[in-house]
């Protein structure tokens, strides 16, 4: 079975290490194909994305990585980009031209049109409750639905491939701290999304990168989210939002065991351009 991993960071983004670094540990575990993926600079300022000079600075570093490991391992060119209304989002013309193979599409912030706040679900639990007390007046449902609004908005908008950690909006509820996943009217809100995501040609990640830095008990997607999309025939790709060079496969065996529980006979990745399907063995 082709082991392969697309969502990476690195030292230039919210990650550590050097790229070199991300190559061994994936050729050390037995991956034949990786991708690395920073974050695409933002449009406001943050401590996690690329710097705008600094995106040049991957690509150049990338080109010579693919280089001096061709005949090692195959390493391929994304970014993960946020989907902002207004502002950016993977379709931009911006990065059609700069050498990418493959997009990842990702929701991490909500604007709150009072303050002209771009805050993060993905950040500490101090912001998500000044997101839910500040933007949404302390209603959880509407920030959730605001959520999945906006992974709709940008699936209809398009320029990517893989979906980023899809119901990343779950990151900071451990324990029900906001909400539960088995209300009906939150079910409601993911699966809308779900079967939009299944009218598009893209990929779903499972992401285990919550699990490897501590902030979740289950991958991204939900179990129960898995199921509809087998249902939905969406495929499925396996990730592990690697922010540190030792969590290249974090949590693989785990999850391939989990995707064989909810039904699923195979697996996507990508290589020399093109997705292909393999069973899960």
């Amino acid at each position: 079975m082709i082991l392969s991993n697309y969502h990476s960071h690195f030292k230039l983004d919210d990650g550590c290490g050097e790229l070199e670094e991300y190559a061994d540990r994936a050729i050390e575990r037995g991956l034949s194909v990786i991708g690395i993926s920073p974050h695409a600079p933002l449009c406001y300022r943050n401590d996690w994305s690329l710097p705008e000079p600094a995106l040049g600075e991957y690509l150049s570093l990338i080109r010579d990585l693919k280089d001096r490991y061709k005949d090692k391992i195959e390493i391929c060119t994304g970014l993960e980009i946020d989907y902002i209304p207004g502002s950016m989002g993977p379709a931009d013309k911006k990065y059609a031209d700069i050498g990418l193979e493959y997009r990842i599409g990702s929701v991490h912030s909500i604007h709150d049109p009072d303050t002209g706040e771009d805050l993060s679900v993905d950040g500490p639990v101090e912001i998500m409750e000044q997101l839910l007390e500040q933007t949404f007046g302390g209603s959880i449902k509407p920030l959730v639905k605001k959520y999945f609004e906006l992974e709709i908005g940008m699936l209809e908008a398009g320029g990517f491939d893989i979906l980023g950690h899809c119901d990343l909006v779950k990151k900071r509820n451990v324990g029900n701290r906001f909400f539960d996943q088995n209300e009906d009217w939150y079910r409601r809100e993911a699966l809308t999304m779900l079967e939009a995501a299944a009218s598009k040609d893209i990929v779903i990640e499972v992401n285990t990168g919550g699990l490897s830095r501590k902030a979740t008990t289950e991958v991204y997607p939900s179990e129960w989210m898995l199921e509809r999309c087998l249902e939905l025939k969406i495929p499925l790709t396996l990730s592990s939002d690697a922010h540190n060079p030792d969590h290249i496969d974090y949590y693989f065996e785990e999850s391939l065991e989990l995707l064989k529980a909810a039904g699923y006979g195979e697996i996507y990745f990508f290589s020399k351009g093109k997705w292909q399907s393999q069973p899960i063995i």
